[in-house]
């Protein structure tokens, strides 16, 4: 009997209770996991990682919640904690010029196969020393796991030579499924994450107006942040507010109970000087769902998203409002692309990101 490959991951997120799905897959493929996670991390739950399948070692971190800043407090606990795992593989879930990985990498034997994932799809070239971490990170890595062609793209472009295989965030089929939507019913649109500007909550407070003068509509919104007050504001001007909704941070199972709600998922992102849309986890989750995506063609968006969604150019909200009134007005077209988006969700479900992991760990 082969015995199965040995890997430590490292991930700031694995704190968080939801983000633990990949650990979860990978173990069930029959990868030996043990994960790293920071003892602190804004958004984390107080849940009993001991009921995952697989070891969590929580190590002290400073600033706790920087993604990309964050550092582990002791450079010998680490060392130390490669030396008793004794990996097969080191596998870094984090940006190769984030402060993180720069500390694995360099304490990480030279005959550790590392890999690396990335999301960044923007060419960015970073200040001193992250440019030098990015570039020190390209060469050590054997193998980068992008979640989109464009950051593969970005990654080459920057002299990554590797090996390289385009891994897309996956969702627990278990959790994300067919709900049973329906033109009959009120049209409900949704929008997920963060409420910042980038993330267009503004933008689907007009589609919310737009679309209310044409059939009862309303805008159910999952997420917190500053952007909050100015669209409660701007939907009351608009005459929506009781059409609107906007619940916080939700627990996995009414999380996805939300997203079977709608018929339409909003993914209205506007880029800016530093950030585009990368993977967006939440097309996804809406196509496993059964809703519709329609959004603006930027970023990764287009990529992940495929053929059954609505995409507009950026800020065109009253053509996207246009779309979608279209789309309600004919249901033949819902249900092509509501089957078409489940269909495309299959591919993309952590057991099947999984075992393309594990080929690429072996």
């Amino acid at each position: 009997m082969i015995d199965p490959v040995r890997v430590l991951r490292v991930y700031h997120g694995g704190r968080i209770e939801a983000h633990r799905e990949r650990e979860r897959a990978l173990v069930a493929a029959g990868v030996d996991v043990t994960l790293v996670a920071p003892s602190d991390w804004p958004e984390a739950t107080n849940d009993d990682t001991g009921a995952d399948p697989f070891r969590t070692i929580e190590l002290p971190v400073k600033r706790p919640g920087d993604v990309n800043r964050h550092a582990y407090e002791s450079r010998d606990a680490i060392r130390a904690l490669i030396g008793e795992v004794r990996p097969d593989v080191l596998d870094l879930h984090e940006e190769p010029f984030s402060v993180a990985a720069r500390q694995w990498l360099r304490v990480a034997p030279k005959e550790l196969p590392v890999v690396m994932y990335t999301a960044q799809n923007v060419d960015k070239r970073f200040p001193p020393p992250f440019a030098q971490y990015e570039r020190a990170a390209f060469r050590r890595v054997t193998a980068l796991y992008p979640c989109s062609r464009q950051a593969a793209s970005v990654a080459r472009g920057k002299g990554f030579a590797g090996e390289l295989d385009v891994l897309p965030l996956g969702f627990d089929e278990t959790v994300f499924f067919p709900g049973e939507q329906s033109l009959e019913d009120e049209l409900v649109i949704a929008l997920f994450g963060r409420l910042v500007p980038e993330k267009g909550l503004s933008d689907a407070v007009r589609v919310l107006a737009l679309l209310n003068e044409l059939r009862p509509t309303r805008l159910v919104v999952a997420g917190s942040g500053p952007d909050e007050a100015a669209g409660r504001a701007l939907a009351a001007s608009l005459g929506v507010s009781d059409s609107l909704e906007i619940e916080p941070w939700l627990a996995l199972g009414e999380l996805a109970t939300t997203y079977r709600r709608a018929q339409v998922v909003l993914i209205p992102s506007r880029p800016t000087e530093t950030w585009v849309e990368q993977f967006g986890r939440v097309i996804v989750e809406a196509q496993a769902s059964g809703a519709v995506v329609a959004g603006y063609s930027s970023g990764s968006i287009p990529e992940v998203a495929g053929d059954p969604a609505i995409l507009t150019a950026v800020g065109g909200w009253a053509d996207l409002g246009d779309r979608i009134a279209r789309l309600a007005a004919d249901p033949a077209e819902f249900a092509a692309r509501r089957a078409a988006g489940i269909e495309l969700s299959r591919e993309r479900t952590w057991s099947d990101v999984a075992e393309r992991q594990t080929a690429l760990y072996e």
